[in-house]
């Protein structure tokens, strides 16, 4: 058997993307799982090119609700770098300072992983991230 998970776009647009995440375990746990891509997926087009926002992405929001288990959000790099580490419910909402930016370790891409810690069977999350899209410039 395998973790029962979900990804699904809530919204998306040419600045803002919102996300949800769901997970039921087994007992086996994810790890280092790629939820949001930020090289390949999720880009804007802009004059008819499409631009993805890579290290430029930034998490504006988080909702959370993670029970029998905790749940690292990690930005994807050579070396994962922890962006949040969840256990019970709650919200951050960071939108007023900017939200949070990748701290670019070696290696970043600006994609989030999620990894979860001591999943027990029946042990569940359910993350809402917003994000804002940001534009490289050159």
């Amino acid at each position: 058997m395998a973790d029962v998970v979900t990804s699904q776009v809530l919204f998306s647009g040419p600045r803002h993307l919102v996300m949800r995440f769901t997970n039921v375990s087994d007992g086996t746990g994810e790890s280092d799982v790629v939820k949001v891509n930020a090289t390949s997926a999720n880009g804007i087009v802009v004059q008819g090119n499409t631009i993805y926002p890579g290290t430029h992405l930034k998490v504006t929001k988080c909702q959370y609700d993670v029970a029998g288990m905790g749940l690292r959000i990690q930005w994807v790099a050579t070396t994962n770098e922890d962006m949040l580490v969840l256990n019970g419910y709650g919200e951050f909402d960071m939108e007023d300072i900017g939200g949070i930016a990748n701290p670019l370790p070696a290696g970043a891409t600006g994609s989030l992983a999620f990894t979860t810690i001591a999943a027990v069977a029946n042990a569940t999350y359910t993350i809402i991230l917003t994000m804002t899209l940001g534009i490289p410039q050159s």
